[in-house]
């Protein structure tokens, strides 16, 4: 059923991309769940403390596999707009028949590519949506199809790494300010494409495996 609405992507790209901000990007993708597909929103007081806790702590990490089955079978055909608030993972939470799917949604008025990362890369049980106004696409994909186990993990390990060196060069700090300033290293984690390699591209249109990735997107979330 959700996988309807990434055929709608497909078929009626415009109805989406009559937009220049993600706010009105992201209200027609909620309008499909409504309208066209029958989904109810909720919010997240709508379920118990438990279902909540349990839910929360499937979201928060950033390495699982597999997709969390539902808590509560009146949760069916259900969401929750941004349940976490407006620059959180994820924008949705999407509860199908059988399973809880994080869906989030990146946007473009600009002519950009390539989605903006920030602090996440893709997650491999969470899909994703990315539209860009001056391009004219959207395209769509499961995050376990973008980014590999062992490379998901890498990415993060590398700031855990960097994490420690700043801890341990902040226990020198006091020693070496003496005005009394307080200043400090402060490390922020980001994450980019760059094409470090010939067959690397970061064009999320034009890339080769496009067609497979956006197939494979719809048979996935279609079974869950």
């Amino acid at each position: 059923m959700i996988s309807n609405l990434f055929k709608s992507l497909q078929n009626e790209k415009q109805n989406y991309l009559n937009a220049k901000r993600g706010q009105e990007f992201e209200e027609r993708i909620l309008s499909y769940l409504k309208i066209n597909l029958g989904f109810t929103r909720i919010r997240r007081e709508d379920l118990s403390g438990k279902e909540w806790a349990e839910v929360q702590n499937h979201v928060k990490n950033k390495f699982g596999t597999e997709f969390l089955d539902l808590p509560n079978s009146n949760l069916k055909r259900t969401f929750i707009y941004q349940p976490y608030g407006s620059q959180q993972f994820p924008d949705i939470l999407v509860f199908s028949e059988n399973k809880v799917i994080p869906l989030e949604i990146k946007f473009s008025s600009k002519k950009q590519t390539k989605p903006i990362w920030n602090s996440n890369v893709p997650r491999a049980n969470a899909f994703y949506i990315f539209g860009s106004y001056e391009v004219g696409d959207i395209t769509f994909f499961c995050g376990d199809d973008i980014v590999s186990r062992d490379h998901r993990q890498e990415l993060y390990g590398f700031f855990g790494n960097i994490r420690k060196l700043q801890d341990k060069i902040r226990k020198t700090m006091p020693k070496l300010d003496i005005t009394n300033w307080g200043f400090t290293p402060y490390i922020r984690a980001a994450f980019d494409q760059r094409k470090h390699k010939k067959e690397v591209v970061t064009n999320f249109f034009t890339h080769p495996n496009r067609t497979k990735i956006e197939a494979t997107a719809i048979e996935k979330i279609s079974l869950l």
